[in-house]
């Protein structure tokens, strides 16, 4: 019998069942082709594979309670994001730099990362940063803190948790996870600030999202770990906003062009095409094309490649690419 094909989400739902040795050989086949393919999915099953395996064991031993309240919350943002693909998005990248700091050695915690921070250093500032947006929304988490400008409450949050274990620091990152979860799932018209500018509870949580996956990759080069590539239907809502918002970079690099209009074309899963306009109005005939892969695009928005490396397709207007492509990076943090 052929095996079945499943999405993304019909195997979130089956992990259970797959944990307990419950499915038939050709929906282990199905399920397994998916969590090849998506490592923050085979670390969830290998997490409930590790409660199942307390369960069978139950007349000898009982699971850490910290186990099933983990497990189960895990479940229930699991169960809710399947609905919303912006929360999904958030809650899975979140997953995956979990994963990366459960498989980090201890001793790269000193290693310098692309930003210059100690890689201990940088799970402090994804702390702080994920804090900052619990705090923003009304839920804060970390009292100690309360600087909003990035580079100061990276400082505030590394002195804050000097002496305490990296564990403190995780506890509390996880924290301000689940309360920015929260937030999202009950307040889904509601907007925010972040960095002096009003968003939207979608691409609030698409910021966080993408800063995640950058520092999971900060994460995985110094300490050895696989590259992460998000999901393609990830990675769409990650270019979308990178699309969107290159008027904004544009204006914040000094390199507006009025009455200029470039065309942005990403290629591969996730991608997509946005019509820019360089200096404001609606976008008219186009002068440039600029064709590059998405997920490197993401990378150069990231201040994780510089521009010069980036392979990219150029037609049209080659000075109105370098403006674009040397804007594109305008709004990258730490």
């Amino acid at each position: 019998m052929n095996a079945p094909r499943y999405s993304d989400a019909e195997v979130e739902e089956l992990l259970g069942a797959y944990a307990l040795d419950a499915c038939e050989p050709a929906e282990v086949e199905a399920i397994e082709a998916v969590l090849a393919r998506r490592p923050d999915l085979a670390d969830d099953a290998a997490r409930l594979a590790q409660v199942a395996a307390w369960i069978g064991a139950a007349s000898a031993l009982r699971a850490p309670g910290h186990l099933r309240d983990e497990t189960l919350a895990r479940a229930v943002a699991r169960r809710a994001a399947v609905t919303d693909p912006v929360v999904d998005l958030y809650v899975t990248l979140s997953d995956a730099f979990a994963a990366n700091l459960d498989a980090f050695p201890p001793s790269s915690l000193d290693a310098r990362t692309a930003n210059g921070l100690t890689a201990r250093d940088l799970v402090v500032h994804v702390a702080a940063q994920e804090s900052l947006l619990a705090q923003l929304v009304g839920t804060p988490t970390l009292d100690a803190v309360d600087e909003i400008e990035i580079d100061a409450r990276t400082a505030a949050a590394i002195a804050a948790f000097d002496g305490h274990t990296l564990d403190d620091v995780v506890s509390e990152w996880r924290a301000a996870v689940d309360a920015n979860r929260q937030w999202a799932l009950a307040r889904q018209d509601e907007r925010t600030e972040w960095r002096g500018l009003q968003l939207t509870r979608h691409d609030a949580l698409v910021v966080r999202a993408f800063e995640t996956w950058v520092h999971t990759e900060d994460l995985g080069r110094v300490g050895g770990l696989p590259a992460r590539v998000p999901a393609p239907e990830h990675l769409a809502l990650m270019t979308d906003l990178a699309g969107r918002s290159l008027g904004l970079s544009l204006a914040l690099a000094g390199r507006e062009r009025p009455g200029r209009t470039a065309r942005l074309v990403l290629t591969g899963p996730g991608g997509g095409e946005w019509l820019v306009e360089m200096g404001g109005g609606d976008p008219g005939s186009v002068d440039v094309t600029i064709v590059a892969d998405a997920v490197e695009w993401c990378r150069l928005v990231g201040d994780r490649i510089a521009s010069d490396d980036l392979e990219v397709e150029i037609e049209g207007d080659a000075a109105l690419a370098g403006d674009l492509i040397a804007s594109a990076n305008a709004l990258a943090t730490l």
